[in-house]
């Protein structure tokens, strides 16, 4: 159908576009490109979709056409995102970073910045800049400054830049971060004179994450009202609102696991979206302090993840237990039977009563063949690492002569300054 562009069979090429297989949903983008405009007037409907998936499908078709026509379709179906993008820059910068309450909102505009940014990237890859978009994700991962600003600079030199020029401030901010939201304070007056403002217009937003965090930090309202200086509404608001535990709310319960997997390093480069898919794969089961969790040499199915407690990584060395690490609320271990078939290499012992949150090893290649880009972002994630574990260990490398030059010349005249000697 490609190849003959039968205008009868050009609905059946644009419905491969929902197909639940990625390899049709590929080639209905490339037949559906051979259509020309009758086949961007179907990709285009199709960029409303609810599955992330058939958008990104009718992206990629409508990036194959590569007309002006085309590039003007995808920056329109971009425009709200780029108009919505400097409102959530305004309340990034007005939330208080001290009261928890407001916290899942500041993680849940973060978490839009970071979708919006995936997004124009996955635009800019359509329209045939694929190598340039995976050399800036690589860039954008890292921490180095240095490599944030070169992002920026291949971004900006694109020919397509129009699709970047709306992201820069954003782009610009994590290369030099602002730290004017850490003075705001959630007092009654700011939030008479901003707070209340801002809660209304994130509760419009049509992201349920940024509409999620709007109604957690609404828990700020009834603590308000109950500390009102006139004590007729201070007494209504205690009435109403004083058997509430904010702590125990629902949406508040649901959101602390996600923000817990946000601060877990394996996770860090997911999604809200895809970390609630992973939130409902996890398993929760309760260790006591003492308890073997597991040990050297067993065969492992689990990643684990501590929601509360402290465990103790055990290794067995010339038949003595040796610590090699003791780890808290947020930190992770056992990851490698994840991807690996072999015996645990060391063990794990259960220092204070622990909440461990469990992902089995079927459960999480079930969800990756849902959503491959999850473990795309995870070894992405362990390639950063293990680049970053080289370079520590090169300049490690690159300090030991002369270190050891130092400290064996004090000992030795021989190896000092201006003596030859030869080190063994």
């Amino acid at each position: 159908l490609q190849v003959t562009r039968c205008p009868e069979q050009l609905a059946a090429v644009g419905n491969g576009l929902g197909d639940g297989d990625p390899r049709v949903r590929q080639r209905a983008a490339s037949a559906l490109a051979a259509y020309g405009r009758s086949g961007l007037t179907l990709a285009q409907a199709r960029l409303t979709d609810s599955e992330t998936e058939v958008v990104n499908t009718a992206i990629t078709a409508i990036g194959l056409v590569r007309t002006k026509y085309a590039s003007n379709l995808l920056f329109d179906y971009l425009a709200p995102s780029y108009k919505q993008l400097s409102q959530t820059r305004k309340w990034q910068q007005q939330i208080p970073t001290t009261d928890l309450r407001w916290q899942p909102l500041r993680v849940a505009i973060t978490d839009w910045h970071e979708r919006l940014i995936q997004k124009v990237l996955y635009v800019l890859s359509a329209l045939g800049h694929g190598h340039t978009v995976n050399t800036v994700n690589r860039l954008l991962a890292t921490s180095d400054q240095g490599e944030l600003e070169n992002a920026i600079e291949v971004l900006a030199s694109l020919n397509h830049r129009r699709f970047v020029m709306p992201l820069m401030p954003l782009l610009e901010s994590r290369d030099n971060p602002e730290p004017s939201a850490s003075r705001v304070q959630a007092t009654p007056q700011w939030l008479r004179t901003k707070g209340y403002r801002l809660l209304l217009e994130a509760l419009e937003s049509k992201d349920r994450w940024i509409k999620t965090g709007a109604l957690i930090a609404l828990s700020t309202v009834p603590s308000a009202l109950v500390n009102d200086p006139d004590p007729f509404v201070k007494q209504v608001a205690s009435q109403i609102f004083g058997a509430i535990d904010q702590s125990t709310l629902p949406a508040n319960t649901a959101m602390n696991r996600l923000l817990l997997l946000k601060n877990v390093a394996l996770f860090k480069n997911l999604s809200l979206d895809e970390l609630l898919l992973i939130d409902k794969s996890l398993e929760q089961t309760q260790v006591l302090a003492g308890e073997t969790i597991f040990a050297e040499g067993d065969w492992g199915a689990h990643l684990y993840i501590i929601a509360d407690g402290t465990v103790q990584l055990v290794k067995e060395i010339d038949s003595t237990p040796r610590e090699l690490k003791q780890l808290s609320r947020g930190q992770y271990f056992g990851e490698v039977a994840l991807f690996d078939d072999a015996p645990r290499w060391d063990s794990a012992i259960a220092i204070a009563d622990c909440t461990l949150l469990k992902l089995e090893k079927n459960r999480f290649l079930s969800l990756i063949t849902q959503r491959p880009h999850i473990i795309l972002e995870i070894c992405r994630f362990l390639s950063q690492r293990l680049r970053e574990t080289d370079k520590h260990r090169s300049d490690k490398a690159l300090m030991v002569p002369e270190d050891l030059f130092q400290t064996v010349s004090i000992q030795d005249p021989a190896l000092r300054p201006g003596n030859s000697a030869t080190l063994e």
